[in-house]
Formats: C-alpha cells, sequence, structure tokens
C-alpha cells in the first residue's frame, strides 16, 4: 500500500497535476508519525503509512488556496468527512484538492498502548498490522497485542469511510469491522442518568484540569476562523488565566460552535496534555444533533448543518 502512495503521489507530482502532497511521515521518534509536506519527486519515499498515522490531515487542507495549483491529500475514510464539511462551509473547493483514500485497519492510541504494555513509549522501535492484532517492536523483541486492546476508540465504531468519492484510492476503502464491548453513545447515556448536580460536577473536575493550552482548538479541522472569539480583546470573553470558571465557558462555547459540524475525529482529546476527555462531550453533542435534527456531519455535500440553517416559515417566533 506503501509503495502504491509513493507511485500515485509521484505521478502526480510529475504531471503538475498537485503542488505539493500532505501525508504522514516518521516523526522524531519510532513511534512517532507526524504530517508530512512533500513538494519534489525525490521526496516523496519520506511518506508512511501504518496504525500510526492517526492525525486528521483535513486541517491542512485549509490552506489549499494560498497556492496556484492542486493540493494532494492523504485521508482516511473516518477523517473524510471533514472535507466534505469544509466544502459544504466554503472553506475549500473540491477541485482545489486531489484527495488519495486510504484502507484503514484502525489506528493504535499510544496512551492505550503505552498502559498495555506497561513501558514507556520511548521503547517502541515500531507498530504493524498484522490482522487482529498489532505487531509492536520493543527493543530487540516482537510483541503480538490484541487490536480491541488498544485501539482509538473512534475505530469501535467506522461506519462510512466509503461513502466519500476520492480521486484515487490505495485500495478498497471499506468500514473496518471490530466487535465493540459498548454501543457507540454507552458512555454518554451513562452520564445522562446522572442528576444536572452530579453531571456538573464530573466536567467541572475535568474543566478544573485544563491548562487552556489550546492544543484541542489548533487541531480541529473545523476550527478556522481567522480570529478566535477566546483571542478578542473587544469584547472579552475570557481571561488568559485557567481558572475553573473560564474553562467551562472556553469548552462549552466551542462544543456550540461544532454542534453539527464535528466528525468525530477525535483530534482534539488525543492531543489533549491533560487527557481530559474531549471526546465524551462532543458525542453527547453529535447524539443531540442527531435526536433532534437527523443530521450528521460529513455525509452529503449538498446536506446543510443545521444550525446555520433556517426557514422563512419557522413556527418559532423569534424568527
Amino acid at each position: 500500500m506503501q509503495e502504491r502512495l509513493h507511485g500515485i503521489v509521484r505521478k502526480l507530482l510529475a504531471e503538475g497535476a498537485i503542488e505539493y502532497f500532505i501525508g504522514y511521515g516518521q516523526g522524531f521518534e519510532p513511534h512517532n508519525v507526524a504530517p508530512c509536506f512533500v513538494a519534489q519527486e525525490d521526496e516523496v519515499e519520506k511518506l508512511v503509512w501504518g496504525p500510526l498515522c492517526a492525525h486528521n490531515l483535513s486541517k491542512y487542507a485549509l490552506r489549499a488556496r494560498e497556492f496556484d495549483g492542486k493540493v494532494g491529500l492523504l485521508v482516511k475514510g473516518c477523517d473524510a468527512r471533514a472535507i466534505v464539511e469544509l466544502v459544504k462551509q466554503h472553506q475549500i473547493e473540491r477541485d482545489e484538492i486531489v484527495v488519495v483514500g486510504v484502507p484503514c485497519q484502525g489506528q493504535v492510541d499510544l496512551r492505550k498502548l503505552e498502559e498495555v504494555l506497561g513501558l514507556p513509549l520511548d521503547v517502541v522501535k515500531g507498530v504493524e498490522d498484522v490482522g487482529d492484532d498489532f505487531l509492536v517492536t520493543v527493543g530487540e523483541e516482537k510483541q503480538k497485542v490484541a487490536k480491541e486492546q488498544v485501539l482509538r476508540d473512534k475505530c469501535f465504531y467506522c461506519k462510512h469511510p466509503n461513502s466519500f468519492e476520492y480521486d484515487f484510492t490505495l485500495g478498497d476503502v471499506m468500514p473496518f469491522s471490530i466487535d465493540a464491548d459498548k454501543g457507540e453513545f454507552a458512555l454518554v447515556e451513562e452520564l445522562e442518568q446522572l442528576s444536572l448536580e452530579e453531571r456538573r460536577a464530573f466536567w467541572q473536575k475535568q474543566f478544573a484540569r485544563c491548562i487552556r493550552c489550546n492544543a484541542c482548538r489548533e487541531v480541529c479541522y473545523a476550527c478556522y476562523c481567522k480570529e478566535c472569539i477566546f483571542d478578542s480583546l473587544a469584547p472579552r470573553w475570557i481571561e488568559k488565566p485557567p481558572l475553573v470558571g473560564e474553562n467551562e465557558i472556553y469548552h462549552l462555547i466551542r462544543a456550540l460552535h461544532l454542534a453539527g459540524r464535528c466528525i468525530d475525529c477525535g483530534e482534539c482529546e488525543r492531543v489533549c496534555p491533560m487527557n481530559i476527555p474531549l471526546s465524551l462531550l462532543f458525542k453527547k453533542v453529535q447524539k443531540d444533533i442527531a435526536e433532534l435534527f437527523d443530521y450528521e456531519a460529513g455525509m452529503e455535500l449538498d446536506q446543510v448543518p443545521p444550525l446555520i440553517d433556517f426557514k422563512l416559515d419557522d413556527q418559532d417566533p423569534f424568527m
């Protein structure tokens, strides 16, 4: 699959079909994979693919308009929905990017892997996909780890990878199937059973750990405003110190802004240095949007997200 990727990108660059390509490359440590930008044919070999390619690269497609030529982008099926939303929200034009779809059999959650191994990640020299397991190289030894132990949570609910019209694919892009112990919204439903006071206490405890580093905002594909309201000085919505009340405002406003646009890529939680369960918050929003508006983000180009739409004959009097 990696060789096919190299061949496609090399051909696109040679023909001048794209100005540069965004994919994955080896990071600063063996267990680390990072976004990789390739502009020359002799750089194509830098591109890699495997179970450590967690990043949603759609964020980088936002820069496509800064270049005269087209931009190539490697996209997992789950992240392709972000492209749909960016096109719908007029942030990119579909014909500005060449989308290469990659069949994905699940991505590793490095925090889970570290816990299962009982060892620091710096001893991990590589991870390979071998069917129902991952083959992890630790030092000079290799050991199998069952996928269900270390998969990212979203991988258990892979549903729509083949709903997107890719320009190229590295194989058959099909839903990844693995049994999940619980339903997709099980944790949300558990929280919903708590009283209002208990739910508030739960989230206040989580938000109290937030250091307001803005990593969740910076990695989010849908945070594309030229100036974030949280950086505005007039009016000033929140102060700089990460106080609990201010953190609560920060995260709840972000959740509201992303309602109907969040594709559950989980990037916010992946990059959070304090391990705040942000995916749980956005899973709640996703569940409510589905129940209230029968809408799922990133599915249809002609479907307008519910919270940015209105009808002149709306029965609500405020309209």
